[in-house]
């Protein structure tokens, strides 16, 4: 059973507010790892993999770090008031298990005055919330599948749609009956979800190529390699080519071993339009330091974003240090670069109030 988006624990209060760092940081910034601690993990919670590897590919930079597992907002204030870091690295993608209080962690650094990598609560709230995202993203030019209210009329043109979790990510909810073709499913499938207390969203199912641009650096950073999953032509015969929550999590199963990911092959034009809609999304929706966007592309070459993910995977078998790896960057090149850049902008707010 999932916590609703809104039903969020309170802020910890703290007797004490950590002191911020004074610039310019100690020659070896000490660095605050924080990451998931799940007290009943699932597939796609269980980061403890994923945490020793990011612990040892910062601890190869130049950073004095510091490794704190996260199993409540109450562990986030006590380390940082115990150990007073310059910077911390938040690799926190849920809190205790729940996805919905992803944006909790950088609300509660940003009233510490602490900084970190990454986006802030408002574009992690933002993206979790994917009609609201939908919506910006369209307000800024960049196309998004068609979008219904749930038990709204759709008109049978509209058919097919995919029905998918409206706050949840990591393909939770998502499995083979979430595209479908009449009234009759569509009402199976949001009711399945309401069931599991998991709100919907219903848009257009968009069949084509799946490409996802990377950014190191945010809007105006460097474009990664692209990427593109590919679906095998026999498992997938007579179904949606859609990633589901087996395809991303559950290693025995037909769908993880019938899906891969590799390197886009994409024409000059092509890619060079997705990274301008890439980059136009990520401003749209505040991203900052890292994040990967989502596309389809139909057979007329139109393409629309079906995800954008500021907070996305950075583990080494991770689509973004896949995409990173195919330019030449290492895990900790890539860990040094978010580092450098939540010092960086510390650093600049620093000298800005001191003026």
């Amino acid at each position: 059973m999932h916590r609703r988006a809104h039903d969020h624990p309170p802020l910890p209060r703290l007797h004490e507010r950590p002191r911020g760092p004074s610039w310019p940081c100690r020659p070896e910034a000490r660095v605050l790892l924080l990451t998931p601690l799940d007290p009943a993990p699932r597939p796609d919670t269980d980061l403890a993999s994923v945490s020793r590897e990011l612990e040892s590919s910062l601890r190869r930079g130049r950073w004095d770090v510091v490794h704190a597992p996260v199993a409540s907002l109450d562990d986030v204030g006590a380390a940082v008031c115990e150990l007073r870091p310059d910077v911390v690295f938040n690799a926190c993608e849920a809190v205790g298990g729940r996805s919905s209080d992803e944006p909790l962690v950088p609300l509660l650094l940003e009233r510490l005055g602490v900084p970190f990598t990454g986006s802030s609560s408002r574009c992690l709230r933002l993206c979790l919330d994917k009609s609201a995202a939908s919506s910006a993203l369209a307000r800024a030019g960049v196309a998004v599948p068609p979008t219904y209210g749930v038990g709204a009329a759709v008109p049978a043109s509209a058919f097919p749609l995919i029905v998918k979790p409206e706050r949840e990510d990591g393909s939770v909810g998502i499995d083979a009956d979430s595209v479908v073709h009449d009234e009759i499913s569509l009402a199976r499938k949001v009711a399945a979800l309401a069931a599991d207390r998991l709100p919907a969203i219903v848009q257009g199912y968009v069949e084509g190529r799946e490409i996802s641009i990377s950014l190191l650096g945010g809007a105006n950073g460097r474009v990664l390699s692209p990427g593109e999953i590919v679906y095998d032509d026999r498992a997938f015969a007579g179904r949606a080519r859609i990633l589901t929550y087996a395809s991303k999590w559950l290693e025995t199963s037909v769908d993880y071993v019938s899906t891969r990911s590799v390197e886009a092959a994409l024409a000059p034009e092509l890619l060079q339009r997705l990274a301008a809609h890439a980059r136009r999304a990520a401003a749209a929706l505040g991203m900052r330091d890292y994040g990967r966007v989502d596309f389809r592309v139909d057979r007329a070459g139109r393409a629309f974003v079906i995800d954008a993910n500021p907070n996305c995977d950075l583990s080494l078998g991770g689509g973004f240090m896949l995409a990173a790896g195919r330019v030449g960057l290492d895990h900790e090149q890539v860990l040094t670069t978010l580092v450098a850049s939540a010092l960086a902008r510390a650093e600049a707010l620093a000298r800005s109030t001191a003026g």
